[in-house]
């Protein structure tokens, strides 16, 4: 038995992420907004980063938030519930809606990491969408197994 309780610790994680998230991206304006010079050469089009950044950072804040819900779901009772095969869909649907964001970025706003970002956040929603279809094929599983005298 490991002596690191890593749901408790993962939880306080997300918690101190779900925090600071808002406060960074609270700060990313006036971060941004002061008139550098290495500032202006990395982001030309500061403003309109920005407001791919933050259409990001909301979509990673709602992820962070799913994540929270799932793992409350999976220390209270067992992982194979209904519940987690939402929240996983749900998960995917964000991962989609960031890459589109990304996507868009791409072709408006073009920065050397973005479209790797974008698939790497396509390649998220596919994998939860995976793990919903295995979690329900689980669900189902084991509610057939309960029947089963």
């Amino acid at each position: 038995m490991s002596k690191w309780n890593i749901p408790l610790i993962l939880k306080r994680m997300l918690e101190v992420l779900m925090v600071l998230g808002p406060v960074l991206m609270i700060a990313m304006p006036f971060l941004i907004g002061v008139k550098n010079p290495l500032i202006s050469q990395l982001f030309p089009h500061q403003w309109l980063t920005l407001v791919f950044i933050e259409a990001c950072g909301i979509c990673c804040w709602f992820i962070l938030l799913l994540l929270r819900q799932l793992l409350s779901t999976i220390t209270r009772s067992t992982p194979f519930v209904f519940e987690n095969v939402k929240t996983f869909k749900y998960i995917s649907y964000v991962c989609a809606v960031a890459a589109l964001v990304l996507i868009v970025k791409t072709f408006v706003d073009f920065s050397v990491m973005t479209p790797f970002i974008a698939i790497l956040a396509l390649l998220a929603s596919l994998f939860c969408q995976t793990l919903a279809m295995v979690f329900d094929k689980a669900v189902r599983i084991k509610d057939e197994n309960d029947l089963t005298i």
